[in-house]
């Protein structure tokens, strides 16, 4: 075992308060959070604007506002948007002059410009029934700029999309559906489509670019950003799955679109998922992220380079284990700088025209970055004792050691959250390294509660993520936040089994046809060794888990009773008949290794309810009536299943929350039913 040393030791010049006045993290204190992200930057490097979210108790809303800052953090930030309605996607014009951003203070959601001239006001420049989605992308003459919106899929222009929007509505409620992905993660899509659209800003002329049945970008699997104009702005990248059936499918692929001619040609030829494109600063290569195989969600994702002359592409990425999260070009090199997953953190990693590769920056949780010229960096960054917050990086490489990592000191930009959380302890971490299925070495994350004591003995919670392909880390997460589980004086475990991102292709890929083999034994064995720590109590030790931690869960419950608490939300009981109402089939037939009909004995072999019957340990079940990737049935199958047999249980019911729980009353609502229920098992 070895303590966790994070780089981030920019941390420690934060304003602390005495440590008499230490307390610990509340649910009000998790809510008062804000979140910041997406930044953007003036074309002089000296700006950034970005987005903070904060939420109100009272209304039991969020609002997002944009603030801008100097990129070295030496003026104090400002907010630029109104603080009475939410504005978002803020995106700079090519002459840094005018800031344009989504704003849903007139009009539903709108593009807004902002001249940065002293004491201008923002003016609307869209009036689109069907509203705005960003990201929003500026042509290179900052005449134009691109967005996104759902419309009708009949409509070949824009009047014809007005027509639909406005159009009187019939008086029954019935819908009848002729085909998949009628519903998708919380929406009903309302026969409705996603397409690109682009508004001139000298008259306000709307154009649609995208015309046509298939969604561009696709509503599952794309990037950060799915449509983009070439450096010249004579056409547009995107992104659209053309599938018969884009339910079963992860055939993205990118398209572009001439803009003169009117004609689009696809440019990637995989099989599997192909989004993110993005120009070079000169124009000569267009790039993007490629998954290989067909149908798997969870793919490596390489960075393919394409030569725009000859059509001649190269994987950047290939001899890297690990899947690209998202890329950027450098504006002054020829240099791609990408985020990827290791070992519980989000690290910043480069990567030149000839497929050479370097580490950046080793111990950071990097969310989104900017390159700036000369090898500057805007990043968004967090800790697991800290939410994200902007920070910009200065360092240079060593002109005579250019495969060094930089510097990884790192200024702040932005502080929003240090009056808040200034005054509360965090517990500390350290990893855990283990034995696990197959003989693998498996990793987990082992977080101390505040004020630990080695002379003491603490009750444990185990933490089982989603995904499956996904993991626990260093981040300070906005729902499942590992402080959170540790404040009331717990040791908080959370092993990265089987299928988690972070630690190489084939590990990630050894979950499919296994859920609930590998990753359990992983589970178990953790739970083995930290039964061993000096500071444990072995015998009041609980778990939880959500998503595919929750199947987790529910799976454990029918295998033994070795912890004394479990908590579900979320989780998969019955695998067939989740197949039967989840949206997005390519993952269950991936999973699964086949549809119900062509494996029916894998959907047999490791679906939890085919073994509730030996369950006995006392049991939360959460669940969101809007989850439409996990439908509300399978907790009520299991909670129903449960207090049949007679097992302590309750059940958390969501009317208004999907697959995740956001807004704020029911977040605090959560954690206090979180804390009652494991406090009432675990706690002496």
């Amino acid at each position: 075992m070895k303590i966790s040393h994070s780089l981030f030791l920019i941390l420690a010049l934060l304003t602390l308060a005495p440590a008499a006045l230490a307390r610990t993290l509340t649910p009000e204190d998790l809510v008062s959070v804000k979140r910041v992200g997406s930044p953007a930057v003036t074309p002089d490097g000296k700006t950034v604007f970005y987005t903070v979210t904060g939420y109100d108790l009272k209304t039991n809303k969020g609002l997002t506002r944009v603030w801008s800052a100097d990129v070295q953090g030496q003026t104090a930030p400002r907010a630029v948007t109104a603080a009475d309605s939410s504005a978002f996607a803020p995106a700079v014009s090519p002459d840094g002059k005018t800031l344009a951003f989504v704003s849903v203070r007139k009009d539903g959601p709108q593009i807004w410009l902002l001249p940065l001239a002293a004491a201008a006001e923002a003016s609307q420049l869209t009036t689109l029934s069907t509203g705005v989605s960003g990201p929003l992308v500026w042509s290179p003459d900052g005449k134009r700029i691109l967005f996104n919106s759902q419309v009708d899929p009949k409509c070949m222009d824009v009047a014809c999309i007005e027509a639909a929007a406005t159009a009187e509505k019939p008086r029954h409620s019935g819908q009848l559906f002729t085909g998949l992905l009628y519903r998708h993660w919380n929406a009903w899509r309302d026969g409705l489509v996603n397409h690109v659209l682009v508004v001139d800003l000298a008259d306000g002329k709307l154009t649609l670019l995208t015309p046509g049945v298939h969604d561009a970008p696709p509503v599952a699997l794309g990037g950060a950003v799915d449509y983009v104009f070439s450096p010249d702005g004579r056409e547009v990248a995107f992104v659209m799955n053309t599938d018969a059936l884009p339910a079963a499918s992860t055939n993205n692929d990118v398209f572009v679109l001439n803009l003169a001619a009117g004609t689009t040609s696809r440019v990637s030829t995989g099989k599997g998922n192909d989004f993110s494109p993005a120009y070079s600063p000169d124009g000569k290569y267009l790039a993007w992220l490629s998954m290989a195989r067909p149908g798997y969600e969870s793919d490596k994702a390489d960075i393919l380079l394409m030569d725009r002359a000859g059509k001649t592409r190269v994987n950047l990425t290939g001899k890297l284990d690990r899947s690209v999260a998202q890329f950027a070009f450098a504006p002054d090199q020829n240099l791609i700088f990408f985020s990827a997953a290791e070992q519980g953190h989000e690290k910043l990693f480069r990567v030149n025209f000839s497929a050479q590769l370097y580490k950046d920056l080793d111990g950071v949780f990097v969310t989104d970055f900017v390159p700036l010229k000369n090898f500057r960096m805007i990043l968004v960054n967090q800790t697991i004792s800290r939410p994200p917050e902007i920070f910009f990086h200065g360092g240079k490489y060593a002109s005579t050691n250019p495969d060094a990592q930089r510097d990884p000191a790192l200024t702040p930009v932005s502080r929003v959250n240090d009056a808040l959380l200034g005054p509360i302890e965090m517990g500390q971490t350290e990893d855990l390294w283990f034995k696990g299925a197959k003989g693998d070495q498996v990793h987990a994350l082992i977080l101390k509660p505040p004020a630990f004591s080695a002379a003491k003995k603490y009750p444990v919670v185990f933490l089982l993520h989603g995904g499956p392909q996904g993991s626990f880390g260093y981040d300070f997460h906005p729902r499942w936040n590992s402080q959170m589980f540790a404040a009331p004086g717990y040791v908080v475990v959370m092993p990265n089994f089987h299928g988690s991102n972070g630690y190489g292709q084939k590990f990630q890929d050894s979950i499919q046809g296994d859920w609930g083999g590998g990753p359990y034994q992983d589970v178990m064995a953790a739970l083995r060794e930290v039964r061993k720590l000096p500071y444990v109590d072995p015998k009041r030790i609980g778990a939880a888990g959500a998503s595919y931690g929750g199947y987790l869960i529910n799976w454990i419950g029918g295998q033994n009773n070795e912890f004394r608490a479990l908590i579900s939300h979320s989780g998969v009981f019955n695998i067939e008949s989740m197949y039967g109402s989840t949206e997005e089939l390519w993952f269950p037939e991936r999973e699964n290794l086949g549809a119900p009909w062509q494996n029916r004995k894998m959907y047999q072999k490791w679906s939890p309810h085919q073994f509730v019957g030996r369950w006995k340990t006392p049991t939360l079940v959460v669940h969101g009536a809007m989850d439409f990737r996990v439908t509300v049935d399978q907790g009520m199958q299991l909670f129903t299943s449960l207090q049949r047999l007679g097992v302590p249980s309750k059940f958390l019911y969501f009317p208004d929350e999907d697959h995740f729980v956001f807004k704020p009353q029911n977040r605090i609502l959560w954690w206090n039913t979180v804390w009652q229920f494991l406090g009432s098992y675990l706690k002496p």
